[in-house]
């Protein structure tokens, strides 16, 4: 795994970082925090690839903690995906605007999620993030 690229999750629902981690695991190495400030000093201390953050959580919301992100020179190049219900008043077209990479919705779905992160880090859909990492 040491070729491989790092995926932080940030959610306050442990059943969706559970998910999320399932799907991910095999090919990437997988970093997790339960908000935004803990998402915050995660991304700052292991600066991961792409990080996939839940709009919706205490502490810091998910755009609270992506504007931070994109303050600090260490992660403001990091690509974000957001997780969204869309139940709330943030649409898909806003969170695009707002300069998130890719925007996933619930229920989360193996390839859709699979699917924007290899588009969020720029890989082919046909090479698993392992063999393009070391190549």
């Amino acid at each position: 795994m040491n070729n491989s690229l790092k995926v932080l999750l940030v959610d306050d629902n442990h059943d969706t970082l559970d998910l999320l981690e399932m799907f991910l695991y095999k090919d990437f190495e997988v970093l997790t925090a339960m908000n935004g400030f803990e998402g915050l000093k995660k991304a700052e201390e292991e600066l991961p690839d792409l990080i996939i953050t839940d709009i919706m959580m205490p502490v810091m919301d998910g755009i609270r903690f992506f504007n931070n992100l994109k303050k600090q020179e260490k992660t403001n190049q990091t690509p974000v995906i957001a997780i969204t219900s869309f139940a709330k008043k943030i649409t898909r077209k806003s969170l695009l605007n707002m300069g998130f990479t890719g925007v996933v919705s619930k229920p989360l779905v193996k390839e859709t999620v699979l699917d924007t992160v290899r588009k969020a880090i720029n890989l082919p859909s046909d090479k698993s993030p392992v063999e393009n990492a070391s190549t």
